[in-house]
C-alpha cells in the first residue's frame, strides 16, 4: 500500500485519505494519519497540514466538494456541498420528528456527560415515557450504540458526518437567547 502512496501526488493521497470509508459510520482520516502517510515530520508540520487542507479545499470548490472536519472523531473528510444536501443534512429525519427530538436529547445528554449517557437520563430530558423504539431506530441507522447491559447510550461519529454540528449548536444557542 505504501508503494501506491509514493507514486501519488499529495492531492491524490489527500483525496484517497479523506474519501475512504472505514466502516458504516466513519470516513476520512485524522491529521496525524495524514501527516504520517505524507511523511511530514518537520517542526512546521501543522502549518504544512493547514496549507494542504486549504489548497485541497480551493481545488475542490469548483467541483462542488468541500473538506470538512468531524469534531466527534477528529476526522477530516470530503463532502459534497449543494443546497439540496445542506437541506437534507439540516434534518435527515424529515417526517420523523420523534427521531430528531430523541437524537437531539441523546446528543445533548452525551455531550454533557463526556460521551455517553444513560437511557433514563435521555428519557428524562426528552420528557417522554417511551423512547426505546426511537433509540433502537437511531442505533439501526448508525447514529448511536446502546449497551444493553448498562443501559448506556454512546454516540457514533456518524452524527458529525450527517449533521453540521456547528450550525446546529449555533442555532440552538440563538434559540436559547430568544
Amino acid at each position: 500500500m505504501c508503494e501506491v502512496f509514493e507514486r501519488m501526488n499529495e492531492i491524490s493521497i489527500l483525496m484517497h485519505l479523506l474519501s475512504r470509508k472505514r466502516n458504516s459510520y466513519q470516513i476520512g482520516a485524522t491529521k496525524k494519519e495524514i501527516l504520517e502517510i505524507l511523511n511530514v515530520k518537520n517542526k512546521n508540520k501543522s502549518i504544512h497540514f493547514q496549507n494542504l487542507i486549504a489548497g485541497l479545499s480551493n481545488y475542490l470548490i469548483p467541483l462542488g466538494l468541500q473538506v470538512k472536519f468531524n469534531s466527534l472523531n477528529s476526522h477530516w473528510y470530503i463532502n459534497y456541498d449543494s443546497e439540496v444536501t445542506e437541506l437534507v443534512s439540516a434534518n435527515p429525519f424529515e417526517g420523523k420528528p420523534s427521531l430528531a427530538a430523541t437524537l437531539l436529547c441523546a446528543l445533548t445528554s452525551c455531550l454533557k456527560n463526556s460521551g455517553s449517557s444513560s437511557i433514563q437520563e435521555i428519557k428524562k430530558l426528552r420528557s417522554k415515557k417511551e423512547i426505546t423504539d426511537d433509540l433502537k431506530e437511531l442505533e439501526k441507522e448508525g447514529y448511536l450504540v446502546i449497551d444493553k447491559t448498562t443501559n448506556q447510550v454512546q454516540l457514533t461519529p456518524l452524527i458529525g458526518y450527517k449533521l453540521d454540528l456547528h450550525k446546529l449548536l449555533v442555532k440552538l444557542s440563538l434559540k436559547l437567547e430568544e
